[in-house]
């Protein structure tokens, strides 16, 4: 294993490694079904023959619901199980660094089990991070796949959108772990995992890659590494369409100030996202008379602000490092 390149804007971040043996890992939970389907789509997508490529399946069910999939996969993939029997996200996340390193794996790429890959997900993921030598972590999109026929006022709800005006290779400030690819050796270096707080809210990739960035580790935008996440009834309605909007609006207040100093600066994001309410407010009253599909978005908008706003208030300084 030897490096292509260091990051000169900060010496004190690990050297980018090439890239030899990369680790694909799914955290799952009571999700066999989904769990199957993932894994039958990667058994079918294209792989870099000269690099070493596994999979790792985290099971974060006591009762290893996993498991039996796994085994049924066992002749047609490099596959490994580990079960993670503390419930959240974040000790599932975490396992999936540790166990890859101990493997030996130079990079991790993580998929989310209710998602399937475009066949050339991972070859574009590892091109676009051998193609930008200041780029560490490369970001791909996640587009919605409707396993149903549903009403306009979902299908068009922007929690949904996937649209980004990024270019290819612009930077992030944080990114999700649905869709990414980064070595390994960063977060041996820098002793950076997801934070525990974060186990049961949701927001710990946020938070996480946010802190990476923050320490140097460039976040890429890679529109080429195509994953697509699969809607069925579970998320098809309002009533999620709702709470991951509040969750999205949350999350982005944490990555903006959790690390913030400036008390200021945070008190003026308060009042000027109280004022976004009032005047969201005003709009959904306008939109009733112009069908559901506009009312659903307006209340949407105004449900990811409330998010914000109300993330900003009850921000709390945590412990980042370690575990």
């Amino acid at each position: 294993m030897h490096t292509i390149y260091k990051n000169k804007s900060n010496k004190n971040i690990s050297e980018k490694l090439s890239v030899s043996y990369v680790m694909i890992c799914c955290c799952t939970y009571k999700r066999p079904e989904k769990l199957e389907r993932l894994l039958d789509n990667l058994s079918n997508i294209n792989y870099q023959k000269n690099i070493k490529t596994e999979i790792l399946v985290v099971d974060n069910d006591k009762g290893k619901s996993a498991e039996k999939v796994v085994s049924k996969f066992s002749q047609r993939l490099p596959i490994h199980y580990v079960s993670e029997i503390q419930k959240g996200l974040s000790n599932a996340r975490n396992t999936a660094l540790r166990e890859s390193m101990n493997y030996g794996a130079s990079h991790i790429a993580f998929i989310d089990d209710d998602e399937i890959a475009d066949v050339n997900w991972l070859v574009n993921h590892i091109e676009f991070y051998q193609k930008f030598e200041d780029i560490y972590i490369s970001s791909g999109p996640t587009y919605k796949k409707f396993e149903n026929n549903y009403p306009s006022y979902i299908i068009n709800n922007p929690v949904f959108a996937t649209h980004s005006s990024k270019k290819l290779g612009d930077y992030k400030k944080t990114c999700a772990s649905g869709n990414v690819f980064f070595p390994l050796n960063i977060i041996k270096n820098s002793n950076t995992y997801f934070s525990k707080d974060f186990n049961f809210s949701g927001s710990e990739d946020t938070d996480f890659f946010s802190r990476l960035s923050e320490s140097g580790y460039i976040i890429g935008w890679n529109y080429n590494a195509v994953n697509f996440e699969l809607i069925n009834d579970e998320r098809a309605n309002i009533k999620w369409i709702l709470n991951r909007a509040f969750h999205n609006g949350y999350s982005v207040s944490l990555t903006r100030f959790l690390n913030q100093e400036n008390f200021c600066k945070r008190l003026f994001y308060i009042i000027e996202k109280f004022f976004t309410l009032l005047m969201n407010f005003i709009i959904i009253i306008f939109s009733i008379p112009f069908g559901i599909t506009n009312f659903l978005n307006s209340v949407t908008r105004f449900t990811k602000n409330f998010g914000k706003f109300l993330g900003a208030i009850l921000l709390e300084r945590r412990s980042y490092y370690g575990e």
